[in-house]
């Protein structure tokens, strides 16, 4: 017999997505149930590893927590998705969003559906930024900051109005005088405590959607500890927000009449990444108290990618240290690269083969166009250009191109379309094409060529949603 619960909505996952459209409803005042597969890491649900060891000194401590403890292949597994070999997740609360940089690029134009544009997703930005905390100059400062800014803008060279080289808005505040990540806490308790009609099931798999015809009526899941117990989630509206592998998994495990397009059109960033010895007039600037910072080189018309400088969280190992030098002597350079979106790239469901979570095993296709190979060649070339302007090339520079995956962006397998015509899984706002309350809320649902960390179109899309459920035209106010 299954323990059963009744909400007005039922939410699977807890990441930005989730958060972001729980937290919205649970303002408006309907009784919310999050279900999360994964464990409660810190005392405050869903908060940031960042705010939990703040320290600078901390970083490469907090690389050491999140490549050995937070991040793993999808459901658990021992094994990659086929040929995705560095495509991981987070199981836990707060989910990719516990553990993000807390980069927010304001998307280009030619980064959003050419069928929804900029004026579309205005307000949602409007709104996402307040509610994120977004600071819009990246949180760096200094003299060392200023220079690093001004030989990154005399590497690439004038830019489109609007487009230029600058700070890298962060999602951050400071909270009683320490740097806070905005994280999924921030989204379902807005600054508060958890309210009494949001509830949070953790450590518990959703395994299916309950659905007739046109719609759904709960959720079915199973306590991760205690996999004979059983629950059963009541509920009038169903959001799945439990990311790019996993809601195409539960979609697929429910029989859900979703379309051709499930588990097509994945994509991602390429990520060319290097770490680089900034050179001796630089390093000359640095304080011992030297702050996070983060330069942006944004997307725009003609160069369809994005190049970042910041001080990346890795392991404590220091094998991307030269010798002699601290890591505060260093800046991380990444190149996001926009992919072609094809169907031809995508996730295979097996229903017969099921994955630690019991949910559809899942292969992969997934491989560059001719196109994302001329992308890269030439991303490739303005990434040394920075490279070179900034630092030692001979001290430690050690240019990659991730392994598939390895941007941590994944997007695509649930994608938004503007009619139901095979190529889209969800409307504009989230909903699937065929039912009257089905819902997916993440990065699945961005079907787009873009170059930036997703999350904060996630957010904002998220609240499209979340105002589609509660019947409203446009957001509502702060």
């Amino acid at each position: 017999m299954a323990q059963q619960f009744r909400a007005d909505v039922a939410v699977a996952g807890s990441g930005a997505g989730a958060s972001a459209v729980a937290g919205e409803l649970a303002a408006a005042g309907m009784d919310v149930l999050v279900v999360e597969a994964g464990p409660k890491w810190f005392d405050r649900l869903g908060t940031h590893v960042r705010n939990v060891y703040s320290s600078e000194a901390d970083l490469s401590r907090v690389g050491d927590i999140i490549y050995g403890e937070m991040l793993g292949y999808p459901s658990g597994s021992s094994e990659p998705v086929g040929n995705l070999a560095e495509l991981k997740v987070a199981h836990g609360a707060g989910g990719m969003f516990a553990l993000w940089m807390g980069n927010c690029p304001y998307p280009d134009a030619g980064e959003l559906p050419d069928w929804m544009g900029p004026a579309d997703w205005k307000p949602y930005f409007d709104r996402a930024l307040g509610l994120m905390h977004v600071d819009q100059n990246g949180g760096g400062s200094g003299r060392m900051f200023e220079a690093l800014l001004d030989k990154t803008k005399r590497a690439v060279g004038p830019r489109p109005a609007g487009r230029e080289v600058r700070p890298m808005p962060f999602a951050a505040r400071r909270v009683d005088g320490t740097l806070k990540i905005t994280a999924s806490d921030d989204l379902f308790f807005r600054g508060g405590d958890q309210p009494p009609n949001l509830r949070i099931i953790t450590d518990c798999i959703v395994q299916e959607v309950i659905a007739g015809a046109h719609r759904a009526t709960g959720l079915r899941g199973v306590r991760r500890t205690a996999p004979g117990d059983q629950i059963e989630i009541l509920a009038d509206t169903i959001v799945v927000a439990g990311g790019t592998v996993g809601s195409p998994k539960i979609l697929a495990a429910s029989k859900l009449d979703a379309g051709p397009a499930l588990g097509r059109y994945i994509h991602e960033h390429v990520c060319i990444g290097s770490r680089v010895t900034l050179n001796a007039d630089i390093r000359e600037l640095i304080r011992d108290d030297e702050p996070v910072y983060s330069i942006w080189v944004p997307f725009s018309d003609g160069r369809p990618w994005q190049n970042q400088l910041c001080r990346f969280t890795l392991s404590s190992d220091g094998t991307r240290l030269a010798p002699g030098i601290r890591e505060v002597d260093t800046s991380d350079i990444f190149t996001f690269v926009a992919m072609d979106v094809t169907p031809d790239n995508r996730f295979i469901f097996d229903a017969e083969r099921l994955d630690p979570f019991g949910l559809p095993d899942a292969a992969a296709a997934f491989g560059f166009t001719r196109g994302d190979r001329e992308r890269i060649g030439a991303a490739m070339t303005e990434h040394f250009l920075i490279a070179s302007e900034v630092g030692d090339m001979q001290a430690g520079w050690t240019p990659s191109i991730y392994p598939a995956g390895g941007s941590t962006h994944f997007m695509g397998s649930c994608r938004m379309g503007e009619t139901d015509d095979g190529e889209s899984v969800v409307d504009r706002y989230g909903k699937l094409w065929r039912y009257d309350n089905i819902f997916v809320a993440d990065n699945s649902v961005l079907g787009t060529s873009n170059a930036g960390n997703p999350t904060f179109t996630t957010v904002a899309q998220s609240l499209r949603t979340a105002d589609r459920i509660l019947g409203r035209n446009r957001p509502a106010a702060d």
